[in-house]
């Protein structure tokens, strides 16, 4: 399967087909912002196994789980806060989206971890 090249094309087109300004013509296109966890992975795996590598591939299958863990927290905490009628998404309404759809010891473990980062980054600032 080919993957996509995550070149964002603008649809905006100028008025007249043949006539472009100098600022057209030399900016570059921008490519679309996705979320990759893979410097995270690499990195928090060098931390726990240094000698170990990890190919491409399972690079891949190991972000897309991420990505999918993710946007299912953020849908589960989305119906929350509307579940009590809040437009906001707060912590403790994260830190209960977490624990619903992480089963078990690995939710409790998840919020402690996140808590703890938290914490360390509100005593920097």
């Amino acid at each position: 399967m080919a993957e996509p090249s995550g070149v964002c094309l603008s649809s905006k087109k100028s008025k007249k087909a043949g006539s472009k300004t100098k600022k057209q013509k030399t900016r570059k296109r921008s490519r679309c912002r996705r979320n990759c966890f893979c410097l995270f992975i690499y990195r928090t795996l060098k931390k726990v196994r240094a000698e170990l590598g990890i190919s491409r591939r399972a690079m891949g299958v190991i972000n897309c789980l991420l990505n999918d863990i993710l946007e299912r927290i953020a849908e589960e905490a989305t119906h929350l806060a509307r579940y009590t009628s809040h437009s906001t998404i707060t912590s403790r309404t994260l830190q209960t989206a977490v624990r619903l759809m992480l089963p078990g010891e690995i939710g409790k473990l998840a919020v402690s971890e996140a808590t703890k980062v938290v914490t360390r980054y509100k005593s920097r600032k």
